[in-house]
């Protein structure tokens, strides 16, 4: 190409972060031929820059390159004209499209029509410039598509966020934000303590480049851990005074508005209604919302104007960034038809679990996974419901969400919103308050509030008794042993499920069984496996656990399979088959992962893969998991499980120092999902196969097995003394005698030896 004529472009934009793969797209489209290709997108995620790198890369591929800027145009019958003033053309007199055609017709030329999404109705006059020879092609920025028939469209998404903490360096949006911070604040350097924030404002600001941008600007004045919490609302806290930027781009407030004052009136309301939905939702979703089948044809113009995007997944699932959900969000607060849009969308919301409920309690498939999705949305109807009183509709809510806090891992967190709804004025139907109490135990349970959910469990029983209904009360029997077996009480806990499975043939009576019914028989499994699991029973621990884990499946309840699996994992290590048991939990931890079963996963990690890490001494991994999960029961639970983790994080204390003990608990806090389970593959990776434990007896008095049993609960040598009925230096004395002839050096490892061993029960 001979460039005599000077391509007038703008300064180079910068370096290229995350737009390669698009780069390479969009040259590959130019030299094959095409004429027109639409850079459509959001305002502020980049179509600008992403144009000028490309006109800089193939500029010697033409003769001329131009560069014009629409955006301060208003009329689009002005287009041609200011095209054909932008070029080198000696006069500029007639028709601009002819000019424009000529020159281009002499000397090959790529136009860079910036801003185009207002003037729309001048596409038609773009076609008109395509004269079949192939000397003129044009790329179009545009928040909206042309529709010419030759046009390519080219999405432009946000930049890639990083996938865990160990790609945070290589992630496109992370590079932006800390390139743009250095530029007011050179110091400032990703480090492992930051990047969980940096990672964090990535993820709420979903990668949109101009985000990033304002973000970064601000951290010359705040602090990170201070601009995250301004994030809550980043419509109206980013802005920056870029001199050089139109004032669309000094706040992200401006962008979006610019783009919602393009939007007809009718647009605006299926624009507010969308907004209601948190994170994704689908086609089904909005008509029910909106209130007739008309919403999918309207949302099509906020699709085509990129105010909603479609995701890449098997169905159907739209979803609005943030910025623009948030401008909506304050304009629908107004709107005339807010209150039937959220009441719509609240009874929707429920009529999918509760029927997706009904088809799974009937013998369905358990495909619980694949409501996650949906999960932000559900939640909002529940809140919704709550907060306008409506005491029927939140207890029915209650009754079905407990279905997903529990698989998810959402039951402590959920404890504010359980009490909000049982506060309302209790249903009539006595069943539905069954349920509800039921569901609100899970949070007591994981919140470390063993007596408030035993006083509730003991409710639910004379419910029980009241409806007659002997497999709810069976349940609920079985629910109060697990909270027996926190409170150390493993005796009781298993007299009580023993009752329940002698029970269970006169229960099973008949053909006809009630949902409870069917699931009471892995239930009481699981149930019998964790109490002799507390007596130091193994064997037959591992029997009912393979046996519970055979009934869920039958059941088809994947995330108590999982939960199952994971306690054979458990008891596999106490039988000191290391090999099949990290094997099997980095099977479940991989499938609960995958799944979003968070409540699994936090389980394999926090209490079994903990256990594998004390017994090979990595006591950094250790700590690093329990931090990673650290939920608020394990600290005051008196089961032999919790009791355990917290002797082994008394060693790792002692063999770490504080030191070494805090900096690896502050990194556990610091661990993303993918970076836990790569330090679970890394664990497992390099356990060795242990050396077989002896199987010989150690030769303890009888009253020394009573003092090994008490020390490996908790109890201190005054307590064992009183339950002992012995004075407090007799018990000190066992304890040293027990410690001599086990060769162990404190009662930390006394207690682990014992739980390991499983000698909490008189010989």
């Amino acid at each position: 190409m001979n460039n005599q004529l000077e391509a007038p472009l703008p300064a180079g934009p910068g370096l290229l972060l995350g737009r390669e793969r698009d780069l390479s797209r969009l040259m590959e489209l130019l030299h094959s031929g095409c004429w027109l290709i639409t850079l459509r997108g959001p305002g502020g995620i980049g179509k600008t820059a992403l144009a000028l790198h490309l006109a800089h890369w193939v500029q010697m591929m033409y003769d001329h390159v131009q560069f014009v800027d629409l955006s301060t145009l208003r009329d689009p019958g002005e287009v041609l004209s200011v095209i054909a003033l932008a070029l080198p053309l000696p006069a500029h007199g007639g028709d601009p499209g002819r000019l424009i055609r000529e020159f281009a017709a002499q000397q090959r030329t790529l136009l860079i029509l910036d801003n185009f999404e207002h003037l729309l109705p001048a596409a038609l006059h773009l076609g008109d410039l395509n004269s079949g020879e192939g000397t003129l092609q044009i790329v179009v920025t545009s928040r909206a598509a042309l529709h010419l028939h030759d046009e390519y469209e080219h999405p432009v998404e946000p930049l890639a966020l990083p996938g865990s903490a160990v790609q945070a360096a290589s992630s496109p949006a992370v590079q932006l934000f800390v390139r743009r911070v250095q530029a007011s604040r050179p110091s400032f350097r990703l480090t492992v303590h930051n990047t969980p924030d940096v990672i964090r404002l990535c993820e709420i600001l979903e990668g949109v480049p101009l985000a990033l941008e304002l973000a970064a600007a601000r951290l010359r004045n705040y602090a990170l851990p201070d601009l995250l919490a301004q994030l809550r609302g980043p419509l109206g806290n980013l802005k920056a005074d870029f001199q050089d930027r139109p004032e669309r781009l000094r706040s992200l407030r401006a962008a979006v508005q610019w783009s919602y004052d393009l939007l007809s009136g009718n647009d605006r309301d299926i624009f507010e209604c969308c907004s209601l939905f948190e994170g994704n939702f689908t086609p089904a979703a909005l008509t029910a919302v909106w209130g007739s089948a008309d919403a999918l044809e309207r949302t099509e113009v906020l699709l085509d104007q990129s105010f909603v995007q479609r995701l890449e997944t098997p169905e159907t699932r739209w979803k609005m960034l943030q910025p623009l959900r948030e401008l909506a969000a304050e304009q629908v607060a107004h709107h005339p038809l807010a209150r039937s849009w959220r009441d719509r969308h609240a009874l929707y919301f429920l009529n999918m679990i509760e029927e997706h409920i009904g088809k799974w309690e009937r013998g369905g498939t358990d495909d619980r996974a694949s409501y996650l999705p949906h999960y932000p949305n559900i939640r909002a109807g529940m809140v919704w419901v709550t907060e306008q009183g409506q005491a029927d509709l939140a207890y029915r809510y209650l009754c079905k969400i407990g279905f997903f806090w529990m698989s998810f891992g959402l039951s402590a967190r959920e404890v504010p919103l359980t009490n909000q709804v049982l506060a309302l004025p209790p249903p009539e139907d006595r069943e539905m308050l069954l349920r509800a109490l039921e569901v609100s135990t899970y949070g007591l349970n994981d919140t470390g509030q063993f007596q408030a959910a035993e006083v509730r469990l003991r409710e639910m029983l004379t419910i029980c008794q009241e409806l007659g209904d002997r497999d709810a009360a069976a349940m609920t029997s079985l629910a109060l042993a697990e909270v027996q077996l926190a409170m150390g009480r493993a005796d009781q806990a298993w007299d009580r499920v023993e009752q329940v499975l002698r029970e269970e043939p006169e229960r099973m009576l008949g053909s006809f069984q009630t949902p409870r019914g069917r699931m009471n028989r892995p239930i009481s499994r699981l149930a019998a496996a964790r109490c002799l699991l507390e007596l130091g029973r193994h064997e037959e621990a591992l029997d009912y656990a393979v046996l519970a884990r055979q009934y869920y499946r039958e059941v088809s309840n994947q995330v108590f399979e999982l939960v199952t699996e994971n306690l054979i994992g458990q008891l596999l290590l106490h039988l000191n088959r290391r090999a099949e048991a990290v094997t099997l939990l980095l099977a479940c931890l991989h499938k609960s992962v995958a799944q979003g079963f968070r409540g699994v996963t936090n389980a394999v990690l926090g209490w079994s893969l903990t256990l594998a890490a004390a017994d090979v001494q990595d006591w950094n991994t250790l700590v690093q998991f329990t931090a990673f999960v650290n939920g608020p029961g394990w600290e005051t639970s008196q089961s032999v499980s919790d009791l355990q983790l917290r002797c082994d994080l008394d060693q790792a204390r002692q063999v770490l120092g504080e030191a070494g003990f805090q900096e690896a608990w502050i990194a556990g806090t610091r661990l993303l999902l993918p970076d836990a389970v790569a330090l679970a593959e890394r664990l497992v990776q390099h356990l060795s196969i242990p050396t077989q434990r002896s199987g010989v007896r150690p030769d303890l008095t009888p009253r020394e097995w009573e003092v090994l049993a008490l020390v490996a609960q908790g109890h201190p040598d005054r307590r064992i003394a009183r339950l002992l009925n012995i004075s407090p230096g007799t018990a000190s004395k066992h304890v040293s005698n027990l410690l001599s002839k086990l060769g162990l050096r404190n009662r930390v490892e006394l207690a682990r030896w014992a739980i390991e061993q499983g000698k909490v029960l008189r010989p």
